[in-house]
């Protein structure tokens, strides 16, 4: 009996450190996910700029056949980019993920990975993979995604890929995150744009315009989904250590309420013991 209510001790012991563990990290992604909402609201702006002025070209009936090489969807290799967390603990984050992955890529698809986790199931599953590069744990900056872009860059005006595509998990709310694939090149119109009533000249032509734009066209697209992918994570692992926390500590009060029934059946049968010893006596 008495191993018995150390070995309880030890497991309520562990438990309530797995519950300060767990709330810690809780914490901590809580406290990114603020940050993460701050740098978009900070971001948007500039976003929404670059956005009107590349769908203002493209529903601009007159500029289609000079922007036909940037808006006009064709067959060929794609270039797709994948998101996810350098670290797990994130609940079904990853599988869910890869479950878009697998559903969308093809076997000559070029891949850049972002991330540990996509690498290693890049790996896993033989996907031709270009790049790799890791998600930090602190929110992304703009020189951490030039690199990346110039890959999409290179490959997408040379003509060497007809598409690029970005797979990640978009942030909805604080308990729903959703796999997502985001086709930024070919650039496509979007059907619920108003242009201006005001007349643009563009200079030296709309085409050029368009082209100069691309990579920042790239940038915010993909520094979009970058910022969703951060706060998906964080998100994810916060919910999941919530779940850890409170499994954690139920375990532990089940374990208590355990120990101290089993130490008071043991106090009961040692004075049972004791009485029964004065009574043969």
């Amino acid at each position: 009996m008495a191993q018995n209510l150390q070995q309880l001790k030890k497991r309520i012991k562990t438990s309530d450190s797995i519950a300060q563990i767990a709330k810690a990290m809780e914490m901590i992604s809580a406290s990114k996910i603020r940050k993460a909402q701050d740098s978009v609201e900070k971001h948007n702006p500039y976003a929404k700029k670059i956005k009107d002025i590349v769908q203002h070209i493209l529903a601009d009936k007159d500029l289609q056949d000079n922007i036909e090489k940037f808006s006009t969807e064709k067959e060929g290799k794609r270039l797709i980019y994948i998101i996810s967390p350098d670290k797990g603990l994130a609940g079904g984050l990853v599988v869910n993920l890869f479950k878009k992955v697998n559903s969308y890529l093809k076997k000559d698809d070029y891949v850049v990975v972002v991330g540990k986790k996509a690498a290693g199931e890049a790996t896993k599953y033989g996907y031709n993979v270009l790049a790799s590069f890791n998600m930090w744990a602190k929110f992304p900056q703009y020189d951490d995604l030039y690199p990346m872009i110039d890959i999409a860059k290179k490959f997408y005006l040379s003509g060497e890929v007809a598409k690029v595509s970005i797979i990640y998990t978009e942030f909805k709310n604080m308990l729903v995150q959703e796999p997502v694939v985001e086709e930024v090149f070919p650039a496509k119109q979007d059907k619920s744009f108003k242009t201006s009533s005001i007349n643009y000249i563009f200079e030296p032509n709309a085409q050029q315009v368009l082209k100069d734009l691309l990579p920042f066209y790239f940038e915010i697209e993909f520094y979009s989904a970058f910022m969703n992918a951060f706060a998906s994570e964080q998100a994810s692992r916060m919910t999941a250590m919530k779940n850890a926390k409170d499994n954690a500590k139920d375990i532990s009060e089940s374990l208590t309420n355990i120990y101290n029934r089993s130490r008071q059946e043991k106090i009961t049968n040692e004075i049972l013991d004791l009485a029964n010893g004065q009574q043969g006596m």
